[in-house]
C-alpha cells in the first residue's frame, strides 16, 4: 500500500473503479429521476456516475441563502444534476424541474426525501457485510503500488465479520463505513509496523456506493 486506501477523493462522489453497485438501474433518456438516502448514502456518488455518460451542469446546493440560488440549465435534450435539492424551497424546485423538462432534458436529483416531482424514485440502499466488502476489496485494489500477480495475498484483507459489524453501526451512512475502513486500516498498518503518516491518517473516504 502507498497511502490509506480509504483516503477521502478530491472531487465528490467516488470513483467509477471502486464504486459498488447496489442495484440501481441506469435512468432513461429524459425525466426526472432522484436519488434518496441520508447523508453519506451515496446520493452524490450515483449523480457523478450518470454523469459521466451524460456530462452536464452540476449544482450542489449549500444550505442558507445560496439555496435561493440560480439551477444551471441542460442544453435541449441535454442532462443537468442537482443535489440536496431537499433544501430548495418547493416553489422554486418546482419552477426550475418545469423549466428543465421543457427542454426534454434528463434531470437528476439528490434529495434526502422525495420531491413529489420525479418520474421515477430510488431509494439507496444501506450498506451491507456484501457491500462493504465490495468497497473495501475496491479500494484496496486500487492503493496497492502495484497489482497482485502469481497469486500473491493482498496486503489488506477485511474481514467478513469486521464488515458485518462496520454496516451495522452504519445506519445507512457510506460516510461512516469509510471512517471506520480508514481507522481499521491505519491500525492495521500501525500494527504491522507501518509509519502512519499523513497518507494513512488523512481524511477518510466518503460515501461507497
Amino acid at each position: 500500500m502507498h497511502r490509506n486506501p480509504f483516503v477521502a477523493e478530491d472531487t465528490p462522489g467516488v470513483e467509477e473503479s471502486v464504486r459498488v453497485d447496489v442495484g440501481v438501474p441506469a435512468p432513461p433518456a429524459r425525466g426526472v429521476v432522484e436519488v434518496i438516502g441520508c447523508k453519506g448514502a451515496g446520493k452524490t456518488t450515483h449523480l457523478m456516475a450518470w454523469l459521466r455518460d451524460r456530462p452536464g451542469p452540476y449544482r450542489h446546493v449549500d444550505p442558507g441563502l445560496a439555496r435561493f440560488g440560480p439551477f444551471p440549465m441542460p442544453t435541449v435534450g441535454g442532462t443537468v444534476a442537482w443535489d440536496e435539492v431537499d433544501r430548495v424551497p418547493p416553489t422554486l424546485l418546482r419552477i426550475a424541474v418545469a423549466r428543465a423538462r421543457r427542454r426534454g432534458a434528463l434531470v437528476l436529483l439528490g434529495t434526502h426525501r422525495r420531491t413529489g416531482l420525479a418520474d421515477h424514485s430510488h431509494v439507496l440502499p444501506v450498506p451491507t457485510a456484501t457491500t462493504v466488502l465490495a468497497f473495501a476489496e475496491r479500494r484496496i485494489a486500487a492503493a496497492r503500488i502495484r497489482p497482485d500477480t502469481n497469486n500473491v495475498e493482498p496486503s489488506l484483507e477485511l474481514p467478513t465479520a469486521v464488515a458485518a459489524d462496520i454496516a451495522r453501526r452504519a445506519a445507512g451512512c457510506w460516510w461512516t463505513v469509510g471512517t471506520e475502513l480508514h481507522r481499521w486500516a491505519a491500525a492495521r498498518a500501525a500494527a504491522t509496523g507501518v509509519a502512519v503518516e499523513h497518507r494513512w491518517a488523512s481524511s477518510p473516504a466518503g460515501s461507497g456506493s
